[in-house]
């Protein structure tokens, strides 16, 4: 037996490896942008499928057959995924590499080798590949306690640099380099090259290291670690929320308020049954919240975030709305409904909408590398076959999602929630609801740096669904009164 202890031994050091692989790559996401000096962007496909390959031998050797809550997800990754690279093995060849224009060879898929929305689709469904594997990884770390908390300060950790980083990069010399574009005020994010695109990734991330402050204030701030601790993630969580509010997208800031006000009244929910844990009382923590928000919007205000009341000025004085967004998506579903059974290929809208905006007035000054809503363009480049397996993946799973909300909520089911993990549930989950409803207005899901941090959220959600608790501590909450007593 001694002879063969590797065998218990192999699959431990695998998962550890796949575990410190993915916390890794959501640590480098932030210097994904292609632009930036040391750009990690070439780095975060490798991590991806380091941590992949590795979980996958790991559970191999351990011959764990898929939880539950992981079979649905699982067929549904694989099915997106082959769909995905069958239609760039096959494009419906639309660009020439030279000129740009479209071809006649565009009727024939066969002749679509080597062509640029070729090479458009293989970059793209690199990193759609690599965010499912991170999915699907994530899904099974989250899990168990240790993958959780490692994936959760890895998510804390990216965000805090993109907001620092964001803070010190507001020199319009900066970002004139890195976005190529004149035009860009002095209080614009710099790391990734769209201004929106910060605000989304900021609102995935600060949540969860408000969850992590949430499992500390409950555990009761035993030790000075724990209080040091409370302190840095206390830190990181308001310069994110600073530095949404100094970026500036208007959704981001609307967003940022919904997922206040909707943690806020969440929390009265989680914490009512546990006032009693506090390490102070309530009006010390009131007093707590209020110095807290005074030092919200004094940080917000010194860094720039008054710049973002004339942009909502400028956007009222057009009646809130914005034509330009409007008529690219119009124009992202005709590209849909013109290839609906096969789509023009991921990552190939930029040079397809090339063609059909000098079609539309107001959308043909310029060139459009996204259309300005996720949906509409993923209709374009993936067609129906593409939209149904998306809405497949979805609907099992938002289905799960919300049963265990509404179990959290009551906290009367079967066996009763316990403090983290109805945390857990609330702070992420308004997360990704978040990034759901900016990508109505917005791309955040078509960025490299922002994909493979929602699909690792979203597999953190999907493990939450499932109770972590053994059996027997389960069968121990089920043993009745009476044979209690006796």
């Amino acid at each position: 037996m001694e002879e063969h202890w590797w065998v218990a031994v192999l699959p431990i050091i695998l998962r550890s490896l796949a575990l410190a692989a993915v916390a890794l790559c959501i640590c480098v996401l932030p210097w994904a942008n292609v632009k930036l000096p040391g750009s990690t962007h070439a780095l975060i496909p490798w991590l991806a499928c380091t941590a992949f390959v590795c979980w996958w031998l790991s559970r191999i050797l351990e011959w764990k057959s898929p939880r539950p809550h992981e079979k649905a997800v699982w067929w549904m990754t694989f099915l997106i995924t082959a769909y995905g690279w069958v239609v760039t093995c096959f494009p419906g060849a639309m660009v020439d590499r030279a000129s740009g224009a479209i071809l006649d060879l565009d009727k024939s898929p066969w002749l679509a080798f080597g062509t640029l929305d070729q090479e458009m689709s293989v970059q793209a469904m690199v990193f759609i590949t690599s965010a499912l594997m991170l999915l699907v990884v994530a899904l099974d770390f989250a899990f168990e306690r240790t993958g959780r908390f490692v994936l959760a300060l890895a998510v804390t950790f990216g965000g805090f640099v993109t907001a620092v980083a964001g803070l010190c990069l507001q020199t319009s010399a900066d970002l004139a380099a890195l976005w190529e574009i004149s035009n860009i005020p002095n209080f614009v994010f710099g790391l990734f090259w769209y201004h929106g695109n910060t605000a989304a990734y900021l609102n995935l991330s600060w949540p969860v290291g408000l969850w992590l402050c949430l499992l500390l204030l409950h555990n009761g701030l035993r030790t000075f670690r724990q209080q040091m601790a409370l302190a840095f993630l206390v830190v990181a969580v308001m310069v994110q929320i600073i530095a949404v509010f100094v970026v500036v997208s208007k959704v981001g800031h609307f967003l940022l308020i919904f997922e206040i006000v909707l943690l806020v009244v969440a929390g009265f929910v989680v914490w009512r049954p546990h006032f009693e844990t506090l390490p102070f009382s309530k009006t010390r923590l009131a007093l707590f919240a209020l110095i807290g928000v005074g030092l919200l919007v004094l940080g917000a205000w010194l860094s720039g975030a008054g710049a973002m009341l004339g942009r909502w000025n400028h956007f009222s004085q057009r009646h809130f709305d914005d034509p330009a967004r409007r008529h690219a998506t119009m124009m992202a579903l005709q590209i849909g409904v013109d290839h609906a059974w096969t789509g023009t290929g991921p990552g190939t809208f930029e040079w397809v909408a090339a063609h059909y905006s000098p079609l539309d007035p107001i959308l043909q000054g310029g060139r459009w590398r996204h259309a300005h809503n996720d949906y509409a363009e993923f209709f374009a480049e993936w067609g129906w076959p593409g939209a149904f397996f998306f809405v497949l993946l979805l609907a099992w799973p938002v289905r799960r999602v919300f049963n265990a909300l509404r179990q959290a909520v009551f906290n009367s089911g079967r066996y009763r929630m316990s403090f983290e993990r109805r945390a857990r549930l609330f702070c992420f989950s308004t997360a990704i609801f978040s990034a759901l409803l900016h990508a109505v207005v917005d791309f955040p899901l078509q960025i490299d740096a922002i994909r493979p941090l929602f699909a690792a959220m979203v597999g953190a959600v999907l493990a939450m669904t499932s109770s972590s608790a053994s059996q027997g501590a389960r069968r121990d909450k089920q043993v009745p009164r009476e044979s209690a007593g006796k």
